[in-house]
């Protein structure tokens, strides 16, 4: 027999088992916990929580935390019984030294909806100036901000639009020897 370590068990239960139900899925979680070889030393109720997205249709899940004390060699087979459980949503197996004792607080999930527009104020939006539109007007008569459209570009010919694969070559040869001209 191997060394003996602390684990800690967080296990979640369907809320739709009543109290005294989620009891008797405590009291098969201590069987199965006995059954691998190990030793339960506490459970403890943490609660009812809301998830922050669905489980197996569930929204909601009784915590429970237990204390066992087993082999590292069992944590395998205590793992691969509990994901076969249909009672167990969820569970998590820590070392109870690295788990952090009893430093830790379980909060309320609280969902935050980013699509309401009540809570947000408006934007103002603000109008373009005498001198932007003055400026946008001269950059299109200049031809700076004249974007072509896609029938401008379909009409080109095909020589335009792409270079031949020994032009291609050529340029890349040419740059390649540090010779940057338009070859």
């Amino acid at each position: 027999m191997g060394d003996v370590m602390q684990y800690e068990l967080l296990y979640i239960v369907s809320s739709s088992y009543t109290d005294e139900d989620v009891g008797k899925v405590e009291g098969n979680v201590k069987a199965l916990i006995e059954k691998v070889g190990a030793r339960l030393v506490e459970t403890k109720r943490l609660g009812k929580f809301r998830f922050a997205y669905p489980i197996k249709k569930n929204r909601h899940g009784h915590y429970i935390l237990t204390y066992v004390e087993m082999e590292p060699t069992t944590v395998a087979k205590l793992d691969e019984i509990l994901r076969m459980s249909n009672e167990v949503l969820r569970h998590l197996i820590l070392r109870a030294d690295e788990a952090g004792g009893e430093k830790f607080e379980l909060v309320q999930f609280t969902e935050v909806n980013l699509d309401s527009k009540e809570d947000r104020p408006r934007r103002k939006r603000e109008e373009p100036t005498a001198e932007d539109k003055a400026k946008v007007a001269e950059d299109i008569k200049s031809g700076v901000a004249a974007i072509e459209s896609p029938d401008a570009v379909a009409e080109k010919p095909a020589e335009e639009k792409a270079i031949t694969d020994e032009e291609l070559d050529k340029k890349l040869k040419a740059a390649l020897e540090g010779d940057v001209k338009d070859a």
